[in-house]
């Protein structure tokens, strides 16, 4: 059994997506259908999250570095040293990055989610200010990476279904609490026709693959995944395939990200909520 990953997600708080989310439109099986199971299990199986003779989901951390851009309006800034942890167990995320506009000093932002408590830190793990505006908007960008999905669909069970039209798979359900007033839509490629632009992608990659996600619901996000690859270290490959390419357009936003390196052997993260935050998500 061949293993792959995902990962990469994206940033950003507060704001209306300016870009209209596209209905998705066809004729959908019985939600207990073993076809939901069948492409859920398809889809883990090619990212690499099932290992071992009982074909169990062994992905339960990750981290991606990656360079990009972001656009707010007419404003373009660089986004340089983009670190995103992410914990699938015990859900959370620390999106860690850069942000330069021109001549400008670079700022720096680091934003983290656990559970049901979002903060923003000053340094990694340290001096927080609690953001609790910024929690559905954070959850979503976890579940919207392409394992997060595969993991949201199976929390789903029934709720889950698959829908087609004009040739296109799509695998729709609503997010676990506390976002289950937000919907996925994710487009599902299951051919050889992905886009492996970077040399050291594989070419005519075999097997099904999330290309799109969109969300509908209290927040509306539209994310594309192209270029599957392993990206870790040369001396560090896992047989683990990942989206090179990302753009999010959410939040008044458009944010574009290039993976340079990634850890996908489960390396420690940790998001442990500050007891000053804890205490201030609780009022």
């Amino acid at each position: 059994m061949r293993v792959a990953v995902l990962v990469i997600a994206a940033v950003f708080s507060a704001g209306a997506l300016d870009v209209p989310l596209q209905a998705q439109q066809g004729t959908a099986q019985p939600a207990n259908a073993p076809d939901v199971k069948a492409l859920v299990f398809e889809l883990a199986n090619s990212m690499g999250m099932l290992r071992g003779m009982q074909q169990e989901d062994s992905i339960v951390t990750l981290e991606q570095w990656a360079t990009g851009t972001v656009t707010t309006g007419q404003q373009r800034s660089e986004i340089s040293d983009y670190r995103m942890s992410v914990n699938y167990a015990l859900p959370g995320m620390r999106l860690d990055f850069a942000a330069k506009a021109g001549d400008a000093q670079a700022r720096r932002s680091i934003q983290v989610v656990s559970g049901a408590v979002s903060w923003d830190e000053g340094e990694r793990g340290k001096s927080p200010t609690p953001m609790p505006s910024a929690l559905k908007d954070r959850l979503v960008l976890l579940w919207t990476t392409p394992m997060g999905v595969v993991k949201a669909a199976r929390l789903a069970g029934p709720n889950a279904k698959i829908t087609t039209a004009g040739g296109v798979t799509t695998l729709s359900f609503p997010l676990p609490a506390p976002v289950q007033d937000v919907v996925v839509n994710a487009t599902v490629r299951k051919d050889r026709g992905l886009v492996m632009a970077h040399p050291t992608a594989l070419q005519d990659l075999v097997g099904t693959y999330i290309t799109r996600v969109q969300t509908a619901g209290a927040v509306v996000a539209d994310v594309t995944y192209a270029e599957y690859g392993d990206w870790n270290w040369d001396d560090y490959k896992s047989d683990v395939m990942l989206p090179r390419r990302t753009v999010l357009k959410a939040f008044g936003r458009v944010l574009e990200l290039t993976t340079k390196n990634t850890n996908t052997y489960n390396p420690y993260v940790v998001m442990p909520v500050p007891d000053n935050m804890r205490q201030a998500a609780s009022r």
